[in-house]
């Protein structure tokens, strides 16, 4: 097997192929860093969640999700097995926010539970009660309560000027928010509309993450889309992530919204509404929530993500092969991969195939350890701690030393170069482009015994021959 020879295109001819400087800045990793001011302490500690009347909620106050779906069944259908429903329990999470607490302190892991429990946070037991003495309500994750009792966004007037850390104003009581106000007369609650239901900005009260005391943008996946041709055409995180999987696919392919209609409610008339299924590249969703449906829909959302190009030199001969492996984003309305990008592994496999089947070039295969192995063509994101070292927990990083990202509608490309031997025939170029959530070992170190092995999902592939001569 020939040894791995990888080049990667200047910034220069990325310029070409990527639309424009926003594009340029995610696909090699300009735009990312500290902003100030790099502290907030709000009323809840280093989480921006907050309650309207300025005081901690009663846990009364927030209904479980099992009662919504007395008159709301497809809702709790649909909610049940998401992330959400797990975001305190995920165990993958836990092992992390338990980490957060034991290494920085219960003020940080209030800041993670801003988002993962936030009526445990806003009823003031988060993070002075212990875990194994908390009560079930308060530990309950993304329930409909936490959504629906969302008043106003305080994102824009804190400390960074955008949405994010858990910036919501809940207001828990009989009154129950969403995108509409007119909903049918009912013994449980009223409802009142806020238009901030239908906006990214919703969304990015908790997909923003930014560390709370340096001001590290950690996750900043409202940004990627805010600079998208999405945001450009007004589609916003609940145009696909409130839909079927064919849906989405309909709305990244025409830029233009899907309206769904049904009932609101079992004695509700019929009207637009908003599938709560949540889906994202939760593939693991069997494992961390218990559901094959949703690992499944995650499964086929990666697999609509991306495509895959291969384009072979004019110059190519047998005694140089060189050829160009394209990656273009072509599903997702924020970059490749998202989210804890720090995490998150994307990457391109690529073999070069004789005509007798032999194996004459790898990159991007796994090792013993089922580690991807250097030189690969890798997508995702390298934090660093305060000494320069790199890590995976976000509570130590400081800055990024890497980060590449393909950015939406637009491409990456990666050049490979190798020798054929004289009795190679016709070659076949094969590339394949993975994912996976987590690298084993980061899964290992977290959850020792128990852990899982991260599933591969390949979202594409391409492939190309051609006769040496």
């Amino acid at each position: 097997m020939y040894r791995l020879r990888l080049h990667r295109l200047r910034s220069s001819s990325i310029v070409r192929r990527a639309a424009g400087l926003a594009a340029l800045a995610l696909a090699i990793g300009l735009s990312f860093g500290a902003r100030e001011p790099q502290e907030h302490r709000g009323r809840f500690g280093l989480t921006r969640l907050d309650t309207a009347d300025g005081e901690r909620a009663s846990l009364d106050g927030f209904f479980p999700s099992s009662d919504c779906a007395l008159c709301h069944p497809r809702q709790w259908n649909e909610l049940s097995g998401s992330l959400h429903s797990v975001s305190h329990h995920d165990p993958l999470y836990r092992a992390f926010a338990e980490l957060a607490r034991k290494e920085a302190g219960p003020e940080v892991y209030a800041s993670c539970s801003g988002c993962h429990s936030p009526a445990g946070v806003a009823s003031g037991l988060i993070p002075d009660v212990p875990e194994e003495r908390l009560p079930e309500d308060a530990k309950a994750g993304v329930t409909c309560d936490v959504c629906h009792q969302v008043d106003a966004l305080s994102g824009a007037h804190g400390p960074w000027k955008e949405e994010g850390n858990a910036s919501l104003v809940l207001r828990p009581g009989r009154t129950k928010f969403g995108p509409f106000d007119d909903i049918a007369r009912n013994p449980a609650h009223s409802g009142a509309a806020r238009d901030f239901f239908r906006s990214s900005e919703f969304c990015a009260a908790c997909h923003t993450v930014i560390h709370p005391t340096n001001g590290l943008f950690i996750e900043h996946t409202y940004d990627e889309w805010k600079r998208s041709v999405y945001a450009e055409k007004g589609i916003q995180c609940q145009d696909c992530h409130m839909r079927s999987v064919e849906d989405a696919i309909r709305v990244a392919r025409t830029l233009e919204p899907v309206e769904v209609r049904g009932r609101s409610a079992t004695k509700g008339e019929e009207r637009r509404i908003a599938p709560h299924f949540f889906v994202g590249g939760n593939v693991d969703a069997d494992v961390l929530a218990r559901s094959t449906k949703h690992a499944d829909m995650a499964e086929a959302r990666l697999k609509s993500a991306a495509e895959l190009a291969i384009e072979v030199a004019p110059s190519a001969t047998a005694q140089a092969l060189a050829f160009d492996v394209i990656v273009t984003n072509v599903g997702a309305g924020h970059a490749l991969p998202t989210s804890l990008t720090e995490l998150r592994e994307m990457w391109l496999h690529v073999r070069v195939l004789a005509e007798d089947g032999r194996v004459l070039f790898e990159s991007g295969d796994l090792d013993e350890h089922g580690e991807i192995r250097d030189g690969a063509a890798r997508f995702g994101a390298i934090t660093l701690d305060a000494q320069g070292r790199k890590t995976f927990k976000p509570w130590e990083a400081v800055s990024f030393g890497w980060k590449r990202l393909v950015p939406p509608k637009g491409s990456t490309r990666d050049t490979f170069r190798c020798a054929l031997p004289t009795d190679a025939g016709a070659v076949t170029i094969d590339a394949r482009l993975h994912y996976r959530i987590a690298p084993p070992h980061v899964v290992r170190e977290l959850l020792g015994e128990a852990a899982f092995v991260p599933q591969i999902v390949e979202m594409a592939r391409a492939e190309r021959s051609f006769a040496a001569r």
